[in-house]
């Protein structure tokens, strides 16, 4: 019987988990990371961030992940992701830290 209830315990938990979407928050900010790292490598390559991830080979154009350079500073760019209805997690490349999901 404790068995029994251990294993729909551990049912229930693990369809929790999935279901809050956080697997898929981690794997896309992941991918994401990966991204941020080769659009990293494309500024030190040519000394100024892609004006659209068209220039960057592999990159993802029509999401899951979407990037855009700032318009006022050149040296600033941004990445997100959805991580659910209607919330995003944002990344900030000046300072280097993701926010969300918001």
């Amino acid at each position: 019987m404790r068995l029994r209830l251990a294993i729909v315990a551990a049912v229930i938990v693990a369809v929790a988990v999935v279901l809050s979407g956080w697997p898929r928050e981690i794997y896309m900010r992941f991918r994401a990371d990966q991204l941020a790292a080769q659009i990293e490598r494309y500024h030190a390559a040519y000394g100024k961030y892609p004006v659209s991830l068209l220039e960057i080979a592999g990159a993802p154009v029509n999401g899951p992940i979407y990037y855009e350079r700032d318009l006022e500073s050149a040296e600033v760019y941004y990445l997100w992701f959805g991580t659910g209805v209607g919330t995003v997690s944002q990344y900030d490349s000046k300072t280097g830290t993701w926010h969300g999901p918001q």
